[in-house]
C-alpha cells in the first residue's frame, strides 16, 4: 500500500545483518546474504573491533555500525551509506572517504542507501539515523576505516596467491603489484572474502589525499538530472492500492461524524474507513486504485470534525512565548566589567523591535509517501516490506512493528532517495508510516 503517494518505478531491497562485539570474518553465504550479490566479487562487513589505528598511528575505539562495500568482477566498487541523501550529499562524501583508503579510481565506485538495520546505526547517536550535519562528523573516519581494511585484505589475498610478503605489495587505482605480478581488485575479491579483517589499520597521511578535498562528481547527479533517480514516490509494485488521509484541522483533532456515499461512488475506490493519526487525533483513510481516484475521493468526503480540546493557535503561542520572554532567564555565563540595564538607562536613544513569523510547514518537495508490502497469514500480517526516503530508519522501523505487532526484524526497510526535508522527515512518532501501517 502506498500512502499519501503517486506510484512509478519499483527500488530495490536490503537486508541488514547483526554485528557482535568482535570481528569475526563472515562466510561466503553470509556476505552473499548481507549484499544480495550473485556474481562474485568481495562484499566486506566491518563490525565493532578493540582498536582501530588513526593515520598517525594512535589507536583509538573502532565505530560500532557495520558498513559494506561491493567489488564486482569488473572492478566496479558499491558503497552502501548508512544515511539518508536528500540533497545534501552524503551519498557521495561517505564513499570518498573510503574511496580514498580503498585506494580505486574513483570513476569505478557507486553507492546505494543502506536499509535499516543494527549495522548502519550512527556510531554516536546509537540509532540509525541523518540530521544535526552530523553525517561525516560521525562517519568519516569509520568509512576511512573500512576502506583501509577492504584494502589490506585484498594486499593479504594477493600475497597469498603470489606466495610473497604482504609488505612487498603496493595499490594504486584498484590494482595490487608486487614485483612483475599484478591483480585488480575484481580479480582478488573472491580470495580477499576468506582473510580475516584486521583489528588494525593505518589510515592515510591527509597530504596524501587525492580524492577527499578535491573536486569530485557528485555519484547522484546523472540520475537526478536525467530524471531517472528512484525516489520514494517512484516505487511501483503489482496490484499495488493508494491510500490518501483526510487529517484533522488541528493537531489531536478527531473524527466527530462522515459521509462516504460520494467518495465510495467514484470509479476505482475500494474503501473508507477510519484511522488513527498522530497526536492521538484520527482521520478517514481513502484506498483505491490509484492517485487520482484516492485524491478525488477524499475531496468528496463530507466530515464533521470534533477539536474542542485542540485549541493551539499561532496567537496563542505568540502570547506564552511573550510571557515567557518577560520573566527573567537562566545567566549562562555573567558578563565582568559592565551592566546593561546601567547601559540602556543612560542611553540617549533606545531602538526596540519585536519580529514574528508565522507557524511554517516543514514542507519537502517530495510529498510524503512510503510504499508497504505486508506477507498476510490469518488475516494478520507477519512481515512487510517498506520503501520510504526515511531520516529515522531505526525509530520508522521499530513503529511499523510496534503498530502491526511485529519485531523490528520482521521490517524490512528500504531506505530510499528522498525529495528533501527540512525537518518534516525527522519526526519521532514516524505518524505517516504508523498510518500506513
Amino acid at each position: 500500500m502506498r500512502i499519501r503517494g503517486i506510484e512509478a518505478l519499483a527500488g530495490g531491497s536490503g537486508e541488514a545483518v547483526k554485528t557482535g562485539d568482535a570481528v569475526a570474518p563472515l562466510t561466503r553465504r553470509g556476505f552473499l546474504k548481507l549484499t544480495g550479490m550473485a556474481g562474485g566479487g568481495l562484499a566486506l562487513g566491518i563490525g565493532s573491533v578493540v582498536e582501530s589505528a588513526h593515520a598517525q598511528g594512535a589507536a583509538k575505539p573502532a565505530s560500532s555500525p557495520q558498513a559494506f562495500l561491493q567489488i564486482a568482477p569488473d572492478n566496479t566498487v558499491t558503497v552502501a551509506v548508512n544515511r539518508l541523501e536528500f540533497g545534501q550529499g552524503v551519498h557521495t562524501a561517505l564513499p570518498m572517504a573510503l574511496a580514498e583508503e580503498l585506494d580505486v579510481d574513483w570513476k569505478n565506485v557507486r553507492a546505494m542507501l543502506a536499509p535499516a538495520g543494527d549495522p548502519y546505526k550512527d556510531p554516536m547517536f546509537g540509532i540509525q539515523m541523518t540530521g544535526g550535519s552530523t553525517a561525516v562528523n560521525h562517519s568519516f573516519e569509520q568509512y576511512r576505516e573500512l576502506g583501509a581494511r577492504a584494502r589490506a585484505m585484498l594486499i593479504a589475498a594477493a600475497a597469498q596467491q603470489w606466495k610473497v610478503d604482504p609488505a612487498s605489495c603496493a595499490t594504486s587505482l584498484g590494482v595490487v603489484t608486487s614485483g612483475a605480478n599484478r591483480a585488480t581488485y575484481g580479480e582478488l575479491a573472491q580470495a580477499a572474502m576468506a582473510q580475516p579483517v584486521p583489528a588494525q589499520v593505518k589510515l592515510k597521511d591527509p597530504a596524501q589525499f587525492r580524492i577527499v578535498g578535491k573536486p569530485t562528481p557528485r555519484l547522484d547527479a546523472a540520475s537526478k538530472l536525467h530524471g531517472d533517480g528512484v525516489f520514494g514516490l517512484d516505487v511501483k509494485l503489482k496490484d499495488m492500492k493508494v491510500a490518501v488521509v483526510a487529517h484533522p484541522p488541528r493537531f489531536g483533532g478527531k473524527v466527530k461524524s462522515f459521509n462516504a456515499d460520494k467518495a465510495r461512488k467514484i470509479k476505482g475506490v475500494a474503501d473508507v474507513f477510519l484511522v488513527p493519526v498522530d497526536r492521538g487525533g484520527t482521520g478517514v483513510a481513502v484506498v483505491a486504485d490509484g492517485y487520482w481516484p484516492a485524491k478525488t475521493a477524499r475531496e468528496a468526503l463530507e466530515i464533521v470534525w470534533e477539536d474542542a480540546g485542540s485549541k493551539v493557535s499561532s496567537a496563542a503561542l505568540f502570547d506564552e512565548y511573550s510571557k515567557l520572554a518577560a520573566q527573567p532567564g537562566t545567566v549562562a555565563r555573567a558578563l565582568e566589567g559592565g551592566n546593561i540595564d546601567t547601559a540602556l538607562s543612560g542611553a540617549a536613544k533606545v531602538i526596540e523591535a519585536e519580529y514574528r513569523v508565522p507557524y511554517l510547514a516543514h514542507a519537502p518537495m517530495e510529498p510524503l509517501n512510503c510504499t508497504m508490502q505486508a506477507e498476510i497469514a490469518a488475516n494478520k500480517a507477519t512481515a512487510v516490506k517498506v520503501w520510504v526516503g526515511s531520516q529515522f530508519q531505526t525509530i520508522d522501523q521499530a513503529a511499523i512493528a510496534r503498530t502491526l505487532g511485529l519485531t523490528p526484524d520482521k521490517v524490512t526497510l528500504n531506505t530510499m532517495m528522498a525529495g528533501g526535508g527540512f525537518g518534516r522527515r525527522a519526526v519521532p512518532t514516524s505518524d505517516y508510516l504508523v498510518e500506513s501501517a
